[in-house]
């Protein structure tokens, strides 16, 4: 499973690679989102996690999943927040914005694990049937 991890803190960054690679995932870095825009149009992905501040002057979380739903290329593809964000009705605003899911930081690795064995599930399914 090919995931774009858009985070701009090295350390998280670090620590999603490493538990998603544990799980047999290829984690692709992005520290901001032009990196990401970039990273979407050239790699073939099944999931993008996106940090919603991703720093000073840049562009957002939010703003990133606005221009990621004008590439045709990833149509269909989740896109899922991952944030310190984590006040009540947060993840409802979020769902709102246009992601698929929300995991506050820090991430409940075990609940991360079991959406992306779904996804897995559902693209074997699809290849299956091609």
């Amino acid at each position: 499973m090919n995931i774009l991890y858009v985070e701009d803190n090295k350390i998280n960054a670090m620590v999603m690679e490493k538990m998603l690679s544990k799980n047999n995932a290829n984690v692709i870095i992005a520290e901001n989102g032009l990196k990401a825009l970039k990273l979407v149009k050239n790699n073939s992905l099944d999931l993008i996690l996106v940090d919603i501040n991703l720093g000073l002057n840049q562009m957002d979380g939010c703003e990133l999943l606005q221009r990621f739903k004008q590439l045709d290329i990833i149509k269909g593809l989740p896109v899922f927040a991952v944030t310190a964000y984590a006040m009540p009705g947060d993840k409802q605003r979020f769902i709102n914005i246009g992601f698929d899911n929300y995991f506050s930081k820090p991430v409940n690795f075990d609940k991360l694990l079991s959406v992306i064995a779904n996804i897995k599930s559902s693209l074997g399914k699809r290849e299956q049937t091609i």
